[in-house]
């Protein structure tokens, strides 16, 4: 990638004017020296002053002593935070170095490329405080990443219900809840099932109540939700934390609802510059790290559901 160079415009030399002898006595004034400024991303990182850089008795400029101006304030890599998010980047010097050869002393603006390669998110590390309230307590840590800071209880509570507490007959004609529709289940666990859970639907619903807007990324491809890590957005993610036991019933308005039983919602808080994906894991409150493949596959369990911050 080459870096863009928006030139600053020098003063030219003015014309001579008579003097009372009808001698012209003006000389031709000098060009004006200007700044560099090294901007990325409509921020402004540093601003050269171009006048210790003239060569003696000239308006060009020692390259080599601005190159390691340049260096200096513009890192290879440089972590770069906004509200509770920091970013890895990685700047193309070499763009901004070449467009730097073509400055002229009166200045102007170089813009710095750049690619994100990491981030760390501060999502708090929260442990639920029920059997089957992981979802609530991913949303508690998922909202706090935005400011909004409501109690996983509270938010337990404001959750929609879906169907009886506990299933209703067996076999073919087995009636419960609809975890697209609301909570299903006992958040406390007991009863005859143990209790289930709730989807991203509600819970997006849920944190719209609470003034939070989120993207709904279900079915999205997993670079999409590592690009929103990058960004600095948490991602809070339905997992399976083993593949089934499966079973299924009919909710009261009829329709068919299959379940994998190792339902688990986390959220994803970070990613490494190796890819690995960062893990606020509600099950015991514990910060992880996890593969690409780990998470995809677990992801998939549950039909690649996620919301993002």
């Amino acid at each position: 990638m080459v870096a863009a160079l928006a030139l600053g415009s020098g003063s030219g030399g003015s014309h001579g004017r008579s003097t009372p002898t009808g001698r012209v006595g003006a000389r031709p004034a000098r060009a004006a020296v200007g700044t560099l400024e090294l901007r990325t991303a409509g921020r402004t990182v540093a601003r050269i002053s171009l006048r210790p850089y003239l060569r003696a008795g000239s308006q060009s400029l020692d390259q080599r002593t601005l190159t390691r101006a340049v260096e200096a304030a513009v890192l290879a890599t440089a972590w770069q935070r906004s509200g509770t998010s920091s970013v890895l980047y990685r700047n193309d010097r070499a763009g901004v170095l070449r467009a730097v050869a073509g400055l002229s002393a009166a200045g102007g603006v170089v813009e710095v490329r750049r690619r994100a390669l990491a981030s760390r998110i501060a999502a708090p590390v929260i442990a639920q405080t029920l059997r089957n309230d992981c979802e609530a307590t991913a949303l508690q840590s998922l909202l706090a990443t935005r400011g909004a800071l409501v109690p996983q209880l509270r938010l337990q509570a404001e959750l929609p219900r879906s169907g009886p507490l506990d299933p209703i007959g067996a076999g073919a004609q087995r009636v419960w809840g609809d975890p697209e529709s609301g909570f299903v289940g006992r958040p406390d666990g007991g009863g005859e099932s143990g209790g289930f859970g709730v989807y991203q639907r509600p819970i997006q619903s849920l944190a719209a109540r609470h003034g939070q807007q989120l993207v709904d990324l279900t079915r999205a491809a997993p670079a999409r939700l590592y690009q929103q890590l990058l960004l600095g957005h948490a991602v809070m993610a339905w997992i399976g934390l083993s593949d089934g036991p499966y079973a299924q019933w009919h909710s009261p308005a009829g329709r068919l609802v299959r379940v994998d039983y190792g339902e688990h919602a986390v959220v994803l808080d970070g990613i490494d510059a190796d890819g690995a994906v960062r893990v606020m894991n509600p099950l015991e409150g514990t910060q992880e790290t996890w593969s690409r493949a780990r998470f995809e596959s677990a992801w998939g369990l549950l039909g690649r559901r996620a919301l993002g911050a």
